[in-house]
C-alpha cells in the first residue's frame, strides 16, 4: 500500500471513482431533466437581451456593449446568472470582499502605505496569514513611481482602473459564510490599528527593528519590548459615611395580586360555600336526639 501512494496511486480516491461512476439511471435523468431546464431558462434570457437590445437601437452604446459581453457569457456557460442567495445549510463556499478606506485626505502628509507594508512587505504578509485574508493597497497614491502610476492612469487599462479611486486597501476571503464574514470581520479591526497616523507606536517600533536587523546582523539590536498598557492610577476609596438611624415607618398593607385561577377559586366558595365538610359539635347532636 505504501508503494502504491509513492506511485501517486490512493485506493481511497479509486473507490471515490469507482462509486461515483456507478450511479443510478434516475439520477442521470434528474441531472438531463435538470441541464435541459437550464439551457431553456438560458435561452429565454438571452432572447430578453436580444430584444432589449434591438429596443435600444445603439443609441447608448456602454448599454448595448455590456449586453453583449452577458449574451456571450451566458451562451458560453449555457446557464442563465444565479440569485445569490448564501446557502448555510449547505455551507457553500462564497467569496467576500470588503474595500478599506485610508483616511489619506484627513492626513495627508501620513505614509499609509509604509506602514501598511512594511520593511520588504513582511508586515502585509503577516496580516494576511493572521486573518486568512487576501489584501491589497489599491487606488491613487499606491505606487511607490508616481510618475509611472500617472502614465497608468491615462492609459484607460480595466486592468489599472483602480488607480483612478481613493486609497484603500481591497479585502477579500473565500470560504463558508459565517468563517468568511468572522475572517472579514477580524481583518478590518486589526486593519484600523495600522490606519492610526502616529510614526511612533508599538507597530512603527517593532519595523524599525526589523529594518535594523535585515540591514546588519551583525549589529546588536535592542531587545524586544514587549508592549505593556500604562496602568491606571487607582483612586483611594473614600470610607462610607456612617449609618443613619431612621425611624421606621409603618409600611402600607401590600394588596395580594390575584391570578385569574385564585380570583374562579374565590368565586366558587362565595357561590357554593368552602369545599370541606361541615363538622356540627357532639352536643348538639346528643341534645337532637333526647328531643325525640
Amino acid at each position: 500500500m505504501a508503494d502504491n501512494q509513492e506511485n501517486g496511486y490512493d485506493e481511497a480516491s479509486d473507490f471515490k471513482r469507482k462509486n461515483n461512476n456507478k450511479q443510478t439511471p434516475d439520477a442521470d435523468e434528474d441531472m438531463d431533466a435538470e441541464s435541459q431546464q437550464q439551457s431553456q431558462k438560458a435561452q429565454e434570457y438571452i432572447k430578453g437581451m436580444m430584444a432589449e437590445r434591438q429596443a435600444l437601437d445603439r443609441k447608448y452604446p456602454i448599454a448595448d456593449r455590456l449586453l453583449e459581453v452577458e449574451i456571450e457569457s451566458v451562451q458560453k456557460s449555457g446557464k442563465p446568472p444565479a440569485r445569490r442567495y448564501i446557502d448555510i445549510y449547505r455551507e457553500k463556499h462564497i467569496k467576500v470582499g470588503v474595500k478599506i478606506l485610508v483616511p489619506i485626505k484627513e492626513h495627508p502628509r501620513f505614509n499609509f502605505v509604509g506602514k501598511l507594508l512594511g520593511p520588504k512587505g513582511n508586515t502585509l504578509k503577516r496580516l494576511q496569514e493572521d486573518t486568512m485574508c487576501k489584501m491589497a493597497i489599491l487606488g491613487r497614491g499606491s505606487m511607490k513611481d508616481r510618475k509611472k502610476e500617472e502614465e497608468l492612469r491615462a492609459s484607460m487599462d480595466t486592468k489599472y482602473a483602480h488607480l483612478s479611486d481613493d486609497l484603500h486597501v481591497e479585502v477579500s476571503a473565500n470560504g463558508p459564510p459565517a468563517e468568511v464574514h468572522a475572517r472579514i470581520a477580524y481583518a478590518m479591526a486589526e486593519l484600523r490599528k495600522y490606519l492610526i497616523p502616529d510614526s511612533n507606536d508599538f507597530i512603527r517600533q517593532e519595523q524599525m527593528r526589523e529594518l535594523m536587523e535585515d540591514q546588519d546582523p551583525e549589529v546588536a539590536v535592542p531587545p524586544k519590548k514587549v508592549y505593556k498598557p500604562k496602568p491606571i492610577p487607582m483612586e483611594q476609596p473614600t470610607p462610607p459615611p456612617p449609618p443613619q438611624i431612621a425611624m421606621s415607618r409603618p409600611l402600607p398593607a401590600q394588596k395580594k395580586v390575584l391570578s385569574i385561577l385564585d380570583k374562579a377559586r374565590a368565586a366558587m366558595e362565595d357561590t357554593h360555600g368552602p369545599s370541606f365538610p361541615c363538622i356540627i359539635p357532639f352536643a348538639a347532636v346528643a341534645n337532637h336526639q333526647n328531643s325525640w
